[in-house]
């Protein structure tokens, strides 16, 4: 019974400490700029027809992972689509 009762909590535990990331128009501006201005990858939008932004990624696991998130796609960098 203690183990069960102790397999129950862990899982609740677990199950409600993951909360999903929400990413506003800003995050997505402040992740390009980081990008933009980090050294040899600023030439990379630059050379670049089309690239993926995730400002948020989300990750967990107990013997299986798995992620989630959401991003942006820009094409000559203007928004084109979600992702």
């Amino acid at each position: 019974m203690k183990y069960t009762l102790r397999s129950c909590l862990v899982f609740l535990l677990l199950v409600f400490s993951f909360a999903p990331a929400w990413a506003d128009e800003s995050d997505y501006a402040h992740t390009i700029k980081i990008f933009k201005d980090a050294g040899e990858s600023g030439t990379f939008f630059a050379k670049s027809y089309g690239y993926a932004v995730f400002p948020t990624i989300g990750k967990g696991g107990v013997g299986i992972g798995g992620a989630y998130g959401k991003g942006r796609v820009y094409a000559a960098g203007n928004y084109v689509g979600d992702t």
